[in-house]
C-alpha cells in the first residue's frame, strides 16, 4: 500500500466515519469483552471533553487508530486501543503512533506515567485475529517499554461484561521519579469504571498495595522477561 497519510481525531470525523473506524479497525482486533460499543466510542472520544484519539487516513480511508485516557488527575495516561489494518503494515504506523502521537499526548503533562495493556503470552496463544502476544511485547520493547512485575486484569467495561484476566501492564515512558502512588491511583480509578468490581475486590486491593510499594524506576522488568511476572 502506498498512500498519502493524514492524522485526524475521531472528533474530526462524521458519525458514519466513526462507525467505520469501529467496524473496520477496532472490532476485528479486540475480543468482545475488550471492545467498546459504537455508542461508547462516540460518547468517550467525540464532543466536549473527548479523550485523546488519532485516526490515520490513507486516501481518506482509516488504516490505523489509537485511543487513550487520562487518570490520576492527568498524572497517568493509558493507551487503551491501538489497531492497524493488516494491509497497512509496513508503513511505519506503529512508530508514527507510539513515538510521535503518543509522545505529543504525554508531553501535555510532563512527567506523566504512560501505560498500556497487553496480552500475557502464558494465557493467550497467538492467533490470526489477536496476533502474537510475544511479538507484540517485542514491538513495544523497541520503544522502551518495561513490564509492571505483577499480573493485571482489565476491568469490565460495563455492567454485565466480564473482566479480562491474563493481561500485563506496560510502562511506556522513561520519566524518572514517578511514585508508585500514581500507578495505584490508576488501578483504582480504572477499576471504578461502570463495569468494575463492586465493593472491595481482594485482587484489586493486593494490586493497589503492590503498586504503592513499587519502585517504578528500578523494579520493572524488560519485556522479554514476561514469564517472570507474578
Amino acid at each position: 500500500m502506498t498512500a498519502d497519510l493524514v492524522d485526524v481525531t475521531l472528533d474530526d470525523l462524521t458519525a458514519d466515519e466513526v462507525a467505520g473506524v469501529h467496524d473496520r479497525l477496532l472490532a476485528p482486533t479486540f475480543r468482545p469483552d475488550e471492545l467498546l460499543t459504537l455508542d461508547e466510542l462516540r460518547s468517550g472520544f467525540t464532543g466536549p471533553g473527548a479523550a485523546p484519539s488519532v485516526v490515520v487516513l490513507a486516501d481518506g480511508q482509516p488504516v490505523a487508530v489509537m485511543l487513550g485516557g487520562w487518570f490520576a488527575d492527568r498524572r497517568a495516561l493509558l493507551l487503551t486501543y491501538l489497531a492497524v489494518d493488516p494491509d497497512a503494515r509496513g508503513l511505519g504506523l506503529g512508530t508514527r503512533l507510539l513515538r510521535d502521537v503518543l509522545g505529543r499526548w504525554a508531553a501535555q503533562e510532563p512527567g506523566a506515567l504512560v501505560l498500556a495493556e497487553v496480552d500475557d503470552p502464558r494465557h493467550w496463544p497467538a492467533d490470526a485475529t489477536q496476533g502474537d502476544p510475544v511479538a507484540r511485547l517485542r514491538f513495544y520493547g523497541r520503544y522502551g517499554a518495561r513490564l509492571i512485575p505483577f499480573p493485571y486484569t482489565q476491568p469490565a467495561l460495563r455492567p454485565g461484561a466480564r473482566p479480562v484476566d491474563g493481561m500485563l501492564l506496560l510502562r511506556l515512558d522513561q520519566n524518572p521519579g514517578v511514585p508508585g502512588e500514581t500507578l495505584a491511583r490508576f488501578l483504582t480509578e480504572n477499576a471504578a469504571a461502570p463495569g468494575g468490581p463492586a465493593g472491595t475486590d481482594p485482587a484489586l486491593a493486593r494490586a493497589v498495595e503492590r503498586a504503592r510499594a513499587l519502585d517504578l524506576d528500578a523494579a520493572l522488568l524488560p519485556v522479554e522477561r514476561w514469564a517472570e511476572v507474578g
